[in-house]
């Protein structure tokens, strides 16, 4: 989480759906748009249950009616370290950290499941939303759970994936670093099919807040994700 003033209200960089508040060492997240208590319950349990377990933020104070309290984690995120720090490097520590997710049983971590329900996904993971140490060595935090829940792992490869490809297709040739960290590499078509179903999922959203603007936008990256190319 970028290190902003006290009291000040805004929209932290890289985030999208909610309006963040820090003051006096925690941050104040409220939720915005459909399904704003699922997703903040989501999140919630997310990093209640992960503490100890894989790094996350910690709760300050529990569920509000109006948003959660967490507390703020200084930090690079790690899509800005793409540049700064080399990218094989960053990709490299996404891969590890998704992998120990990937790894912890959900049933452990206190989830009411079910066998077969799958695994813990993030349900929003990619550089975009993993804090690394200031030095560049390590995972801080992993932010924004609000999309988890149990599900199938390949989503959260596809979606890590889709934002180099999206938003730094300059380094797509360096994802090779993110999957080998990771442990394994699904084949082109399952991961191409699960880019473009997350994108459909994201212009659904758009689609129930109301927002033309929003949903002509994934209208052009399903578009463009339609037509990516190993």
């Amino acid at each position: 989480m970028q290190d902003i003033p006290d009291g000040e209200s805004l929209r932290l960089e890289h985030g999208y759906t909610n309006a963040t508040r820090k003051s006096q060492g925690y941050v104040e997240k409220r939720y915005l748009g459909p399904l704003a208590n699922e997703r903040q319950e989501a999140e919630y349990l997310a990093l209640t249950r992960l503490q100890g377990r894989f790094p996350v933020p910690e709760v300050v104070a529990g569920a509000q009616d109006e948003g959660l309290r967490i507390a703020f984690v200084s930090g690079v995120h790690a899509q800005d370290a793409l540049s700064t720090a080399g990218p094989d490097g960053v990709l490299g520590l996404c891969g590890a950290a998704l992998a120990l997710l990937h790894s912890l049983d959900p049933a452990d971590l206190g989830y009411p499941c079910k066998p077969g329900e799958g695994r813990l996904v993030h349900g929003d993971f990619g550089p975009q939303n993993v804090l690394l140490d200031h030095a560049g060595t390590s995972v801080a935090a992993v932010i924004d759970w609000e999309f988890s829940r149990l599900g199938n792992p390949l989503e959260d490869l596809a979606m890590a994936e889709w934002v180099i490809r999206t938003h730094h297709p300059e380094l797509a040739g360096h994802l090779s670093s993110f999957y080998r960290a990771y442990g394994a590499r699904p084949d082109w078509p399952a991961r191409k099919e699960a880019m473009v179903r997350l994108c459909h999922g994201f212009r659904d959203f758009c689609v129930q807040w109301g927002d033309p603007e929003a949903v002509a936008m994934w209208d052009q990256r399903i578009s463009a994700t339609e037509g990516f190319r190993e």
